[in-house]
């Protein structure tokens, strides 16, 4: 049977190959343009949940990876965060603390890291708008360069900044009702609360028993665990499993004055007195505990705000109560119970462990069940403060009383860090001997009050109202980020970088200081696809194991 030949293949022209490859860098560029684009994180005013320029490092005796940020390099001069000992080449001897432990050591010729690389979705306004949370890129009103920030105020709204969270109100005329103490007592503001997934991304980590140092350890006669136990414990200060060995009441009380709970951040480890740090309210405590019988109950008791804050956990029933703090010759005031409900199925049962979460976070409390919110929440554990009420729960001074002490904005009394209670931690159990595992501590972002400067909308005489296009905007590393709170007019030493908006874009958008107009946003950061490489080196390869999301 004769073959047939195939038929030729028809040529494609040069004029067809060039078209397609043009059309496919100009639907390249209108995707750049439109959708989705690439961006470098350059300092470390995101840290920790978005890294700058860096270097890492791992503790030799806990195993705890952390960053730190290098001595020159930072959002603006004041806020150089230059390491212990530089040596005469590159880094030379770096002298840092393990977080864990808060014992330094020394590492030599420490490789320097790139920033995160980040994709950001770009905002298509009527379609994809900005939302509170949200990690925004947006062209800096005074220099026009890109920046990365947190969105936490938005159109038509009044934002105060008050002993670490966001308030929000509805937006005011410029009347003198936008101001002053009076302000503060309106009974308009919201606490701004983060949904959990944010949340829990926001969290910073202060003690995790994981990367306890062993016995063996070179350490092992200075490290002291910062949890104080009483009962018939073993493993606290030596083991990453702690072990209760009687069914007798006991308790973990951490050990506050040591090692206080505040926002101090491991990325701005310094040279010489180290950043202002204020008392952090809003605290996640966990553990995983696995009793050897029935009957075994958890409680978390936590003292912050001028109030105790207590949930107790049984196999029945979980309970979320509060009261003021007791104080000196008064008796005990009663509880006010805000939640009560039956427990998961499973929960404390002998030989399983149930990992348990108790937080306190924007004026709620919350308790997690094995990962799922099993009581409280941001609505149900909910409790309202004002402004003014807030002040005073957090430093046992009404704001009228710290108003007349020093009214000033550019020394005011708020950012003195003295003035603030501060936080206090307490586990206790009973009914069964148990073990513990994996116990941690973490707390919230706080916005400080910055204190060499005035911070706008932390403050009740320096007000931050919104009109229909502007947006409030702070760093996550909020003691080291030049942002929204300290933009101001012209250079001076107190603020070397802070300008108000450019000429242009004072003339042609905006000329409010201190916040960004709705055409200088560019969009959503979502995820981090190459994360900080090693720089200078011939192949950058990115630490592929820190490819995250972004909440």
């Amino acid at each position: 049977m004769p073959t047939t030949a195939a038929p030729p293949s028809p040529a494609v022209s040069v004029k067809e190959t060039l078209t397609s490859v043009m059309i496919a860098f100009i639907m390249a560029f209108v995707f750049r343009g439109f959708v989705i684009e690439g961006f470098l994180i350059p300092t470390g005013s995101m840290a920790p949940t978005l890294l700058g320029k860096h270097m890492r490092f791992v503790g030799p005796d806990t195993g705890a990876d952390f960053a730190v940020g290098p001595w020159d390099y930072a959002d603006a001069p004041y806020n150089q965060v230059p390491l212990s000992i530089q040596g005469t080449s590159g880094f030379g001897a770096i002298n840092v603390a393990d977080p864990v432990t808060d014992i330094r050591f020394q590492e030599s010729d420490v490789p320097l890291s790139a920033g995160d690389r980040v994709f950001v979705l770009k905002y298509l306004m009527g379609l994809f708008e900005p939302a509170r949370w949200d990690v925004i890129v947006f062209k800096n009103p005074g220099t026009q360069e890109n920046y990365i920030k947190r969105l936490i105020g938005l159109p038509n709204e009044q934002i105060a900044l008050v002993a670490g969270d966001v308030f929000a109100r509805p937006a005011v005329p410029a009347d003198g009702s936008e101001r002053g103490i009076e302000a503060w007592e309106d009974d308009a503001w919201r606490i701004q609360r983060k949904p959990e997934r944010v949340q829990r991304a926001m969290f910073q980590s202060l003690f995790d028993s994981l990367y306890t140092p062993p016995s063996a350890s070179s350490l092992g006669s200075t490290y002291r665990s910062p949890w104080r136990a009483e009962g018939d414990w073993q493993g606290v200060d030596t083991e990453i499993t702690y072990h209760q060995q009687s069914a007798q009441p006991c308790t973990l009380t951490w050990r506050h004055t040591e090692r206080p709970i505040d926002d101090a951040v491991t990325y701005n480890q310094r040279r010489g007195a180290p950043l202002e740090s204020f008392p952090v309210a809003d605290v996640a405590a966990g553990l995983g505990i696995e009793p050897d019988a029935d009957g075994a109950t958890a409680t978390a008791l936590l003292e912050a705000l001028g109030h105790e804050f207590r949930a107790r956990i049984s196999q029945s029933e979980i309970v979320l109560s509060m009261r003021l703090v007791p104080t000196e010759g008064e008796p005990d005031g009663a509880w006010t119970e805000l939640v009560r409900t039956a427990a998961p199925r499973r929960t404390l049962q002998p030989g399983r462990v149930t990992r348990i979460e108790f937080w306190h976070t924007d004026q709620a409390l919350s308790v997690y069940i094995d990962g799922a919110l099993a009581a409280g929440g941001r609505e149900d554990g909910a409790y309202p403060l004002t402004p003014a009420r807030r002040i005073a729960a957090a430093t046992g001074r009404t704001l009228e009383s710290l108003m007349a002490q020093r009214p000033s904005i550019t020394s005011s009394i708020l950012g003195d860090t003295s003035v603030y209670r501060p936080t206090k931690l307490q586990w206790s159990f009973e009914g069964s001997a148990f073990t513990l595992q994996r116990v941690t501590l973490k707390r919230d972002i706080y916005y400080q009050h910055n204190t060499r400067q005035a911070t706008r909308g932390a403050h009740p005489n320096y007000p931050v109202v919104l009109n229909d296009d502007q947006f409030f905007m702070c760093g996550d590393n909020s003691p080291a980020s030049l942002d929204s709170r300290l933009w101001s007019i012209g250079r001076g030493s107190a603020n070397p970088w802070g300008t108000g908006p450019d000429p242009w874009i004072s003339d042609q958008v905006d000329s409010t200081v201190g916040v960004v107009h709705r055409d200088l946003l560019i969009g959503k950061a979502f995820v981090v696809y190459f994360p900080a490489p090693l720089k200078d080196t011939a192949l950058p390869i990115p630490d592929v194991g820190r490819v995250r999301w972004i909440w």
